[in-house]
């Protein structure tokens, strides 16, 4: 019995000493999963975080009109030109990526195209395309492929003259002849002549003129003044043409016989 108890005090340090190192054991297998936890974790949160805004595309330029020239101290001053609204501008040649246009051709580009007449629309001109462009310093550029020019003063097209409307001709109408349309027996046994007078607003027929005549000439009356069918007829102080009537601007005479 006595040799059993020291043989079991002898084993208890080692039993210790394999409990200590089993307890080291989980706490490093407990750091190690927390660790991992952790990265796992951190993993997670960089996969989930979002992410910077897309990307919008910027609307192209308009493929007729170029980028407006950006002036260089390479441009070339080429000279003026005079318009044929009477202006002047200096012809300037800029530089770009594509090169600088040549003075002799941006000359003749730009005259000839500001001495036209010519819409606010681009136009073509010696295989160049020139347009106005909302800039008062440079309000008119030309430009072929990739090469750029520009006018920097008032010289211009002359615009078309604007529409007009031609009025008709005013024509006169032909004048209408007087008319002989027979006689009429007056009220005493004389002889009438009618005549339907032409004038500007026209002539009687001769029917009514002479129902009209009949009428007046066969009144006895007091006064020389009648009112028949809406005319108006009066004696007059003339040997010829005794006797007249009156209605809207048309006349019947009553000559004497």
């Amino acid at each position: 019995m006595r040799l059993a108890r020291l043989t079991l005090l002898a084993a208890a340090p080692a039993l210790v000493v394999g409990l200590t190192a089993c307890g080291h054991s989980s706490d490093s297998a407990k750091s190690t999963t927390t660790a991992t936890t952790k990265s796992t974790s951190a993993a997670g949160s960089a996969t989930t975080a979002p992410g910077p805004p897309p990307v919008v595309p910027t609307r192209s330029p308009n493929p007729t009109r170029p980028p407006a020239p950006t002036p260089s101290p390479a441009d070339v001053n080429c000279g003026p030109v005079t318009g044929a609204n009477g202006g002047s501008a200096d012809v300037i040649a800029y530089s770009n990526q594509a090169g600088i246009p040549g003075c002799t051709e941006a000359v003749t580009v730009a005259s000839d195209y500001v001495n036209a007449t010519r819409t606010g629309d681009a136009a073509q001109v010696d295989g160049w395309t020139c347009e106005p462009q909302p800039d008062t310093d440079v309000p008119h550029i030309c430009f072929k492929d990739g090469f750029q020019l520009g006018l920097r003063g008032t010289a211009a097209p002359n615009p078309p003259a604007p529409p007009t409307t031609t009025p008709p001709p005013t024509t006169s109408p032909a004048p209408v002849g007087d008319a002989s349309c027979g006689t009429v027996t007056d009220a005493g046994g004389g002889i009438r002549t009618v005549v339907a007078v032409g004038t500007p607003a026209g002539r009687v027929g001769c029917t009514e003129a002479i129902n009209v005549a009949t009428q007046y000439v066969q009144t006895v009356s007091d006064t020389d003044v009648a009112s028949i069918d809406g005319w108006s007829c009066n004696a007059q102080p003339d040997t010829a043409i005794p006797s007249i009537c009156a209605k809207d601007g048309l006349l019947i005479n009553l000559l004497a016989h």
